[in-house]
């Protein structure tokens, strides 16, 4: 029986050499922002090796819906694009690899159509749910709010994320007592981020939807 055993030792030698890993990919970072105020949209794309982090040009550019995306070398060999745009809920970012063909990369945009709360004022001593139009959180997903003092004086980020798998997140009245009563501005920053694989790279993604901004008042 050990002279088997050592010969299957022996096969599976010669397999796993004559089978090496592939090389791991390069890594392509990609972020895409969207301000529903201004309706603008801005997307940045980085490519690094995979081992050494460094950050590399990409052969032949890439495009963000159909539009090539500026090299901003000062950045470290970032590839950037801004321009107004109505809000579309699927994004891509395409280029041409090694063996000439179209690669593309489809970014699901996270968004907030509307939000609001459960009573028309807010009070430091009561807790009140804010609710919003559009799908719920997803496990890779935050919120973020942003509360801006009338006058300009004081700015409170927030950041929460939900478990109720609803578009509804309850605000502790301690978190409104932080605030303090007054007059506020709010908008939300909708958040999310992964990772995904690809023929040609593998792909880290950040995603963020800015909201239009709210007066709040809190009592």
């Amino acid at each position: 029986m050990k002279h088997i055993f050592f010969s299957i030792l022996s096969i599976l030698a010669f397999i796993q050499c004559k089978e090496a890993p592939a090389p791991p990919k390069h890594v392509l970072q990609c972020y895409v922002r969207y301000d529903a105020a201004s309706r603008n949209v801005k997307a940045e794309a980085t490519l690094r090796d995979a081992v050494s982090k460094n950050i590399l040009d990409i052969p032949g550019g890439i495009q963000f819906q159909a539009t090539a995306m500026k090299l901003i070398p000062v950045m470290g060999n970032t590839y950037t694009l801004e321009f107004p745009a109505a809000f579309t809920p699927k994004v891509d970012f395409e280029w041409n690899n090694a063996k000439q063909k179209k690669g593309i990369f489809q970014l699901d945009m996270p968004a907030i159509d509307s939000f609001f709360f459960s009573s028309a004022k807010l009070s430091v001593k009561e807790p009140t749910f804010l609710q919003w139009r559009g799908e719920a959180l997803s496990a890779a997903e935050t919120l973020v709010f942003m509360w801006e003092k009338a006058d300009g004086s004081n700015t409170v980020p927030m950041e929460v994320s939900t478990t109720l798998g609803k578009p509804l997140i309850e605000i502790p009245a301690a978190k409104l007592a932080q605030l303090g009563a007054g007059e506020w501005k709010l908008y939300l920053v909708r958040k999310r981020a992964g990772k995904a694989d690809n023929p040609d790279y593998a792909v880290e993604y950040a995603a963020e939807y800015y909201t239009k901004q709210k007066t709040i008042v809190i009592e």
